[in-house]
């Protein structure tokens, strides 16, 4: 149900959520006194409503209610969730409704104008065969809400629901036919209905379990934070919620991946994705300390999905994951570590063959080394976000907020302007020394990661092993008196109107079947050696008098065919930017 929904009754306008909506929807479900009565957990930040939103609008399950005298202001909730049940006679739609409005507008008879709409909308659009509130037998408005339009008493479930704060509470069912709602007042005897749903959940210890059967027990997992908890004795794996949300004890600073985020949360909940169980995968990169771990969580909380964190692999997991009935972000941080040895299982879990519902992977990684089957296949992972130097903007914020001196400013932005890659910890640890010191660090006493120079490299990406001496062969017969490599590269090729775009790079790249990359990296040494770390790897032989070398790459442990580029000289990361 992805379209949008737009219902009324003589005052009252039901209609689907909208993004705008967060901050009334935050405020209605922040209040601990409504949550107490209605059953759900009160939200503490605003993204947890962006999430539900965004759910609500690709679903259908959630309706805003609002007065037609101010339809811009959200002054209640409506909540449907749909379950089909087997029974002798065919399959049958059940939808549980929740419902509750903000204290300004209760007792002006709003919310029976809304069920007696609803009822109509679900039983004539929606194709409900029944239709069921629960109530907490403390919620005395509620109860009269079901019982003026038609909802009959069924049942009293002891001590099977829990409020937020840990009370263990009784749960009232009022339910109503098709057969009742179409023909009010006759006295329509009750099919019994065996469930024989394919999951339930029932907790021991404060795990849950997935069990098979058709007992009523709890439902699955709404939104929070879980981790894959194992049993020691039987090996049986379970859920065990560890928190509501990702929270954070400190200042978050602009990550510039706002973009990347949004554009998961519009792909994930499209009519396009929404319809299929096909996972979505995207991965943040980078090294510790910029910022990747932060996005993945951010990330997790603002899809209002619950999240499951994968911190290892286990025995049945991969069939456990697939087999969750419900949809979810799989967090999985620095998971080329994680599944060094089991990346068969990692590659089997995103492609989720067996999946029951779509899962979200979102995975961390210190460097691109997870998979190379992970690596050009959008159909696993959509998305690869690169997190490396700190945004200008953040550099300076972190400054302002810890240094204690101001006029040390300049100074630490000069330091900052030459390190090979800045992050929150180093640039904190600088802060911290000039704290303490009085002063800015020398150069070279704090052990933080200096690049003295900048370096041009040219790599001959995914080229055969067999071809190195071939290409250099290739290249060295055609320079010309002077002329580098990198000048020849991008010199103009071919003759005519192809000579205007076409480059002795693109024939390379053609002949070779690689791809031509060139770079500006930070190195210790204006000198290349064998030994000497550049951002990608380790050089492994001297180089040549054209410049040519070969790199033991990080990410595949291979080697990688490069020469030196043409220019060369002092590094900067921030020089000309916000500062």
């Amino acid at each position: 149900m992805t379209q949008n929904t737009e219902l009324t009754t003589a005052r009252l306008i039901i209609r689907t959520p909208r993004e705008s909506d967060v901050n009334d929807i935050y405020a209605l479900m922040a209040d601990a006194e409504t949550a107490l009565s209605t059953g759900f957990r009160p939200m503490t930040d605003p993204s947890e409503a962006e999430g539900k939103i965004r759910r609500g609008m690709a679903g259908g399950l959630m309706f805003a209610i609002a007065e037609k005298t101010a339809p811009g202001r959200v002054a209640g909730v409506f909540e449907v969730a749909p379950h089909t049940t087997k029974t002798a006679s065919g399959e049958r739609l059940n939808y549980e409704i929740c419902y509750f409005l903000g204290r300004e507008a209760r007792g002006k008879g709003y919310m029976t104008e809304v069920v007696g709409r609803m009822k109509d909308y679900l039983f004539g659009e929606r194709g409900a065969d029944s239709l069921t509130i629960a109530v907490l037998p403390r919620n005395d408005a509620s109860r009269r809400v079901a019982l003026k339009n038609g909802f009959a008493y069924e049942r009293l479930d002891k001590r099977c629901g829990m409020t937020f704060r840990d009370e263990l509470v009784d749960l009232e069912s009022y339910t109503l036919s098709r057969e009742e709602y179409l023909n009010p007042g006759s006295a329509t005897a009750k099919e019994h209905v065996e469930t024989v749903e394919r999951q339930k959940w029932i907790s021991d210890g404060g795990i849950l379990y997935p069990i098979p059967g058709s007992a009523t027990l709890l439902p699955c997992p709404d939104r929070g934070v879980f981790r894959i908890h194992e049993d020691g004795r039987t090996k049986r794996l379970g859920l065990e919620k560890i928190d509501d949300s990702f929270t954070f004890s400190f200042k978050v600073y602009d990550l510039d991946c706002e973009d990347i985020m949004k554009r998961v949360i519009k792909v994930w909940t499209s009519a396009q994705a929404a319809s299929s169980v096909k996972n979505l995968g995207v991965i943040f990169n980078g090294l510790k300390g910029t910022g990747k771990t932060i996005a993945a969580k951010l990330l997790c909380n603002r899809t209002g999905l619950p999240v499951i964190v994968v911190s290892r692999p286990m025995e049945g997991l991969l069939e456990f994951v697939q087999s969750l009935c419900f949809e979810c972000a799989i967090l999985i941080d620095e998971a080329e570590k994680t599944f060094a040895e089991e990346r068969d299982m990692l590659l089997k879990m995103i492609d989720g063959v067996y999946n029951s519902k779509r899962k979200l992977y979102i995975l961390t990684t210190n460097k691109l080394a997870v998979d190379e089957n992970l690596l050009g296949r959008p159909g696993r992972i959509r998305y690869i976000k690169e997190f490396a130097n700190l945004p200008a903007k953040a550099v300076s914020e972190v400054i302002d907020d810890n240094l204690d001196n101001p006029a040390l400013k300049d100074g630490i932005l000069k330091l900052v302007d030459t390190l090979e890659i800045s992050t929150i910890d180093i640039l904190k640890a600088i802060i911290d020394e000039c704290n303490i010191m009085g002063e800015v660090p020398a150069d070279t006493t704090l052990n933080i990661p200096k690049a003295k120079y900048k370096v041009r490299v040219i790599s001959f990406d995914d080229l055969d092993d067999n071809l190195h001496a071939e290409l250099r062969g290739y290249i060295t017969d055609r320079l010309a008196p002077g002329e580098t490599v990198e000048e020849w590269l991008m010199a103009a090729a071919g003759t005519g109107e192809d000579k205007k775009t076409r480059r002795n790079k693109d024939e390379i790249e053609e002949r070779f079947d690689c791809t031509v990359d060139i770079q500006t990296q930070p190195s210790a040494s204006l000198c290349l050696y064998p030994g000497l770390r550049l951002r990608y790897g380790t050089i492994s032989s001297v180089p040549d008098a054209h410049g040519f070398f070969t790199l033991e790459t990080d990410w595949n442990d291979g080697t990688c065919l490069c020469c030196a580029g043409s220019s060369m000289g002092k590094p900067s990361l921030y020089r000309g930017s916000l500062f």
